[in-house]
Parts: C-alpha cells; sequence; structure tokens
C-alpha cells in the first residue's frame, strides 16, 4: 500500500494547477536570490563602467565612446537598486509606484473573474509566477539596453523597450488585468 506523502507528490508533479502553486510558494526564496543576483551584476556593470573610463582616460576619447560608459553606470545603478528602478518604473508606466497585491486581480476583474472565484488560490499562483517573470524581464531589458550600446555590438534597443515595458506590465499584471478588462468590457 502506497504512502500518501508519495501519493502527494506524485499527484503534484502530475497535476499543473498543483504545480503552480506549489512553486508560487516557495518564490520567496528565488525573489531573494535574484535581488542578490541583480545586485552583483550591477556591481560588475558598474565596475566594467569605471575600467572604461579609465582606458578612455589613458588612451583618449577614440578609444571608449562616452555613451559606453554612461550606459554601463547608470545600467549598473539601476540593476545595484533593483527595487527603486522598478518602483520608478511602475510611476512611469502606472502613474503610481504601488505594487498590487496578487489577490486584487479579483477587484479588477469583477464579472469576467467570476466564475473562476473558487479556484481563487490557483489565480493568485498564476499572478504571482507573471509577477515573478516580470521581474526577470526588467532586469533582461536593462541587460539589452546595456549591450546596445556596444559599438558595431547587437542591435538590441528595440528588444530592450520591448522587456522593460512588458516586464513592467507582468509586474503590477493586477492593474494591468484591471485596465484591459475596463477597455474590453467597456467599464467606467
Amino acid at each position: 500500500m502506497p504512502s500518501t506523502s508519495t501519493d502527494t507528490s506524485t499527484t503534484t508533479l502530475t497535476d499543473p494547477i498543483a504545480f503552480a502553486v506549489r512553486l508560487a510558494d516557495t518564490l520567496g526564496e528565488f525573489e531573494e536570490l535574484l535581488r542578490a543576483l541583480f545586485f552583483i551584476i550591477g556591481v560588475l556593470l558598474v565596475i566594467q563602467a569605471l575600467r572604461l573610463s579609465v582606458r578612455r582616460v589613458e588612451l583618449g576619447p577614440q578609444a571608449v565612446p562616452t555613451g559606453r560608459i554612461l550606459t554601463g553606470f547608470i545600467i549598473g545603478t539601476g540593476m545595484i537598486a533593483f527595487p527603486q528602478t522598478i518602483s520608478a518604473l511602475l510611476g512611469t508606466v502606472f502613474g503610481t509606484n504601488r505594487l498590487d497585491n496578487p489577490s486584487s486581480i479579483f477587484a479588477y476583474g469583477g464579472e469576467l473573474l467570476g466564475p473562476f472565484n473558487g479556484s481563487r488560490q490557483t489565480i493568485e499562483a498564476i499572478v504571482r509566477l507573471i509577477q515573478f517573470i516580470g521581474f526577470i524581464a526588467v532586469a533582461r531589458g536593462l541587460l539589452f539596453l546595456n549591450a546596445a550600446s556596444i559599438p558595431n555590438g547587437p542591435r538590441s534597443l528595440g528588444p530592450g523597450i520591448t522587456f522593460m515595458v512588458a516586464g513592467v506590465l507582468a509586474v503590477n499584471f493586477p492593474s494591468f488585468f484591471g485596465a484591459l478588462t475596463r477597455l474590453i468590457t467597456s467599464q467606467e
């Protein structure tokens, strides 16, 4: 006779909804890991910008463009102060730097999410996963913008801006969902 713990773990692995809920419950540790990783990347970008500025002083202005140095320094400080960067981007896109709670999607969704009210925990877990992916997208957008400043490098300005905007929309997904709901259902 199989034990109940084996049945629970097997059910979790085969049931995508239970897997999403369990994954969302462990996101706190991953967020701390991401913050540490973004801090380290930011420090490395600032150090790289300082090294490039020293090379520019030693070899002359033709060696390293000023824009490359400034972009590395600005993107690096944005990665070091990532929560403040998110707050500034939220203020730019949504007009407020308040990050919505995943459960507030039901306040914005209204009757559109009414049939799903019984699976409230699942929807909140999915919203937390979307927000987590949004944080990663914003960081990736910042790194694309940094790569766009490299002379003869990849042309990644467009993807960088796209990742940042999409990431901010995902970070504050309940507000974005509410705006889409009002737009689609013509509510005021």
